[in-house]
């Protein structure tokens, strides 16, 4: 099971990352498929925040290459 969000940093292509959570056991696969459609939703909600705060700290980075 897995519950993944991804995001492009710019308009390339190149630029894509992805952050999720995926079950590596019997039994964390068991729980993941377990949650409702609203704990899914909820899990994915904070992966998207996790993930806009990575896309952030990425495209600094960028922008200092850039200079």
């Amino acid at each position: 099971m897995v519950i993944e969000r991804e995001r492009y940093l710019d308009d390339t292509s190149g630029r894509l990352i992805s952050l999720g959570v995926r079950s590596r056991s019997p039994e964390m696969h068991s729980l993941l498929t377990a949650l409702t459609a609203e704990e899914r939703t909820a899990v994915a909600d904070v992966i998207v925040r996790a993930l806009d705060d990575i896309a952030g700290i990425l495209r600094a980075r960028l922008a200092e290459r850039a200079e």
